[in-house]
């Protein structure tokens, strides 16, 4: 800096500025007052945090137009500053000015919040640092003044008409530069001029304060340094071909505009692509123009290499010239052809193997010439693919040829070889099928084996099913033939035994007496008599244990009627020529049980009905069965004089309640009876199914 401001010239104030800014500072202990911009940057983040006190004095580089910032250079560096608006808009560029204030973190790099502020004279500004693109990307650069030059790329005003603002691009060093003038230009002055630029380098940034690129803000009053003007009518550019772009030519200026004519082959929102004579030619634009295939067009654009093979251009600009036919796609056999149609119309010959949807479109994939080929079409305004376009089949497909090349190993020749290349296909008239696929195609193929296995899944498990049922059924009538042949086996031995034990044993008795009756017979006729009438009573005997026998024993009746049947016939044949009025009821689904079952059933109801009608001189007598699901439930409810539960009265040839509590336990079933003198009976007999 060659101009400094003369206060700034004190030798104490200089000694005090090399002494805080030398070597040491790392090590020494961070001042009360900070008194220069390199102390305050160098603070890390949580100081800057703590709203240490700062004392400067400075000249203005830049002020915010009446808003809240400003930044000074001291002699060690330049420093961002904020404040209210009215203790920053009363300085300008080129004002000495005094601060007090504190440290803050900023967004990035530390600045200073003014506490107070005053004006004590005016200076030269300083010399700005000359700088390239590179030393921008070095984050320390932050907030300082810099120089740079470049070629203006855009230029375009504040679309609001009450800002001054102008946003302008600028090409140095083959990057790209932000560029935000304080004055309002006319959109496209300058471009492609070249310009010195003297600014504020400030940074963007995330909200992690990690530097993404840099902006350079030219103050207010300071206009771009033009030292070589764009061309006056940029249209008078000589023409160039496509072909010819970026070619070996040292008188040529890569860094400036280029002229190009061509036939529009396709158009994209912001991608124009061109034939120029046999070869293809993209560009980028940010113009508002529609164009259609065969458009004869002037462009103008800067020439850049960051096509996937071939050069492409940026920033472009349009002029129709007229209209023609549009242009034919260029048929290829191989890939050297469609290397030379790079960003060209081509058409080809292949196999569809396969599609997949992506965002806004399809992707392809096709089968060509022993290479897999990757196309890409685009569906706008409700259109849909083409159901005809399906795996297999042999199509006839155009679209603009887009080469990959692998970079070569640049030690050695530095070329890069073409590999492959993929197809934009403009829309679906580009394609034709010339074939459809075969119907044994790979997806019918899955879809009738998955067809197949299905079925026999399901018929699998549906054998599977009835077979688990008939085994079901199987075991179901196993157990009940095990049961009934059990309960036969049970009821003769006890036949056997009540026979052997009763009625044996009486006719042997009465045979006895009946050989004594034969002996006395002449002898004594009072012993035959007495005989006689012994003989009578044995028999009279073994005919009541005859009779409870073949009480016992199942009904003849269950052999060919249900256990329904053989109770209603019960509850008829005791109300036949009688007064008795009686109700017999089924609930649920009527079916057999096991034998054993049935026939203790059938003597409780027996049993049940017989008392009603013959003892409890009931006028009402209703039955009810009640067959469910897991139980089996008889009810017989009669209107009679009842009795005590606790003290029934005795059974006449039956076995009374003590018997049926026997067979309710042996069937694990429940007897409950209800009753009091004169207020009728209800004997409710369940037994469990389960297993039966």
């Amino acid at each position: 800096m060659s101009a400094r401001p003369t206060h700034l010239r004190n030798p104490a104030i200089i000694c005090l500025v090399a002494c805080l800014a030398g070597p040491a500072l790392a090590q020494a202990p961070v001042p009360t007052v900070l008194t220069n911009a390199s102390q305050i940057r160098n603070l890390a983040v949580a100081e800057a945090a703590r709203a240490m006190p700062v004392h400067l004095q400075g000249v203005v580089l830049a002020d915010s137009a009446g808003g809240n910032s400003l930044v000074i250079q001291d002699e060690s560096e330049a420093i961002y500053l904020t404040g209210s608006p009215s203790a920053v808009s009363r300085y300008h560029r080129g004002d000495l000015v005094e601060i007090t204030g504190v440290t803050d973190p900023g967004g990035f790099a530390p600045i200073v919040t003014i506490r107070n502020a005053k004006k004590t004279g005016t200076a030269p500004l300083p010399e700005p640092r000359r700088v390239i693109f590179d030393d921008l990307m070095r984050k320390h650069y932050d907030a300082q003044y810099v120089e740079i030059s470049g070629v203006v790329r855009s230029c375009e005003p504040a679309s609001d008409p009450n800002d001054v603002r102008t946003k302008m691009v600028v090409e140095t060093g083959g990057e790209r530069l932000a560029v935000r003038l304080h004055a309002r230009l006319p959109a496209g002055s300058l471009v492609d001029a070249e310009v010195r630029l003297r600014g504020i380098c400030f940074s963007r940034y995330t909200a992690s304060r990690q530097f993404l690129t840099p902006l350079l803000d030219i103050p207010r009053g300071v206009e771009p340094h033009v030292e070589k003007p764009a061309p006056k009518n940029p249209w008078d550019t000589p023409l160039i071909s496509g072909v010819d772009l970026l070619q070996f030519a040292p008188e040529r200026d890569y860094g400036h505009r280029v002229r190009v004519h061509g036939i529009v082959t396709s158009q994209q929102p912001g991608t124009i692509w061109l034939r120029d004579g046999g070869h293809g030619l993209r560009a980028f634009s940010s113009q508002n123009i529609h164009l259609q295939p065969g458009d004869v067009v002037d462009a103008l654009g800067f020439p850049n290499t960051q096509g996937n093979y071939s050069p492409v251009i940026d920033d472009a600009i349009f002029r129709k010239i007229t209209n023609a036919s549009p242009p034919l796609p260029v048929l290829v056999t191989n890939l050297t052809a469609a290397v030379h149609q790079d960003a060209g119309l081509i058409q080809l010959e292949a196999k569809l193997n396969a599609k997949r949807p992506v965002e806004g479109g399809w992707a392809l994939t096709l089968g060509w010439e022993g290479k897999v080929i990757e196309a890409q079409i685009f569906l706008t305004n409700g259109m849909s693919l083409p159901a005809e376009w399906q795996p297999g089949s042999r199509i006839l497909v155009a679209g603009i040829c887009s080469v990959s090349a692998a970079p070569a190993d640049t030690a050695l020749s530095g070329v890069w070889e073409p590999v492959s290349f993929s197809l934009l296909i403009r829309s679906p008239a580009d394609l034709t099928v010339l074939q459809s696929p075969p119907w044994w195609t790979p997806a019918h193929v899955i879809r009738i084996l998955g067809a197949v296995i299905g079925g026999l899944l399901l018929v699998t498990g549906v054998v599977a099913l009835m077979a688990r049922r008939r085994l079901n059924e199987q075991e179901r009538q196993r157990a009940m033939a095990e049961a009934e042949f059990t309960a036969i086996l049970t009821e003769r031995n006890r036949m056997a035994r009540e026979i052997h034990d009763t009625l044996a044993q009486g006719l042997v008795a009465t045979s006895v007496q009946l050989r004594l009756a034969k002996k006395t017979s002449v002898s004594s006729p009072e012993s035959l008599v007495q005989h006689i009438d012994a003989a009578q009573q044995l028999v009279r005997s073994s005919l009541e244990e005859s009779r409870k026998s073949i009480w016992n024993m199942r009904s003849q009746v269950l052999e060919t009627g249900d256990l329904a049947g053989a109770l209603q016939g019960i509850l008829k044949q005791m109300a036949d020529g009688s007064e008795l009025k009686t109700a017999f009821d089924v609930i649920g689904q009527a079916r057999r049980l096991a034998p054993v079952i049935e026939g203790n059933l059938l003597r409780v109801g027996q049993e049940a009905i017989t008392n009603a009608a013959k003892h409890a001189r009931a006028k009402n007598l209703m039955v009810r069965l009640e067959f469910g699901e897991k139980q089996f439930c008889l009810v017989v409810t009669d209107d009679g004089r009842g009795f005590d539960p606790a003290s029934p009265p005795p059974s006449d040839g039956g076995f009374g309640l003590m018997g049926m509590r026997e067979r309710a336990a042996e069937l694990k079933g429940e007897l409950h009876v209800r009753s009091s003198p004169g207020q009728g009976a209800e004997i409710k007999f369940t037994v469990p199914l389960t297993g039966d």
